[in-house]
């Protein structure tokens, strides 16, 4: 989920390329007959569809997301696997009320937590392994480690769960300064907010597909009306 958002994100553009294709078709080539106000009002419904499905769809992914979070944080904790040590950074933290945190040191604490989400380093250029590339996680947090964006942190991946971490608090301020000064923040290719959606461009290509598809239906309808 934190790393490729790309298809939904495209689906919910061309959703509102739709509508709007529907919105301007009906009205600009049915000049006020019956069809076109039709089609204005099918496109508003499209829209509304829209709006309301998304926070829908939305919030049964997160609320699945966050489960797998919980479920390979205590896996972590509990030493069902071995987690793989790898720096990282912060990217942005939300309260969560309903999960507990776990760091190596302090242990398992009760809800709240902080869900955060970290950017963490791969181990290099080797061709063929994902575990090379670096990725988003993330990881259940004490709420009073006030971790900013772009901070520093040593963290220990799960194995078999590739969006979830454990934040490692065995680590000393030159550790951490250290992992501040990695040069791969500079040569690997980071994961951003663009790249997690498929990128920008294609996001444009999805609303002017869902626009021309819209506009080609309100076309049909009214060729036919």
């Amino acid at each position: 989920m934190l790393n490729d958002l790309s298809r939904p994100t495209r689906l919910l553009i061309a959703g509102f390329g739709l509508a709007l294709g529907l919105m301007i078709g009906g009205p600009s080539l049915g000049e006020g007959s019956g069809g076109s106000w039709a089609l204005l009002f099918l496109g508003l419904l499209v829209e509304l569809g829209v709006i309301g499905a998304f926070p829908v769809l939305l919030g049964r992914a997160e609320r699945r997301f966050r489960v797998a979070v919980d479920a390979g944080t205590a896996e972590i904790a509990r030493g069902e696997v071995t987690p793989v040590p790898a720096a990282g950074r912060v990217v942005r933290a939300r309260a969560d009320t309903r999960h507990g945190w776990f760091l190596p040191v302090r242990g398992a604490g009760p809800a709240p937590s902080s869900l955060t989400v970290l950017v963490a380093l791969g181990d290099g250029p080797r061709a063929g392994r994902d575990d090379d590339r670096a990725r988003r996680v993330a990881a259940l947090v004490p709420p009073d480690l006030d971790l900013g964006h772009g901070a520093p942190v040593l963290l220990l991946l799960h194995p078999g769960r590739r969006d979830v971490a454990v934040l490692d608090d065995r680590v000393a301020p030159g550790a951490l300064a250290a992992v501040d000064a990695d040069p791969r923040w500079t040569t690997q290719r980071l994961p951003t907010d663009r790249t997690v959606v498929g990128g920008y461009l294609a996001l444009v290509a999805a609303a002017a597909v869902g626009v021309a598809v819209g506009f080609g239906l309100a076309a049909l309808v009214l060729t036919v009306w």
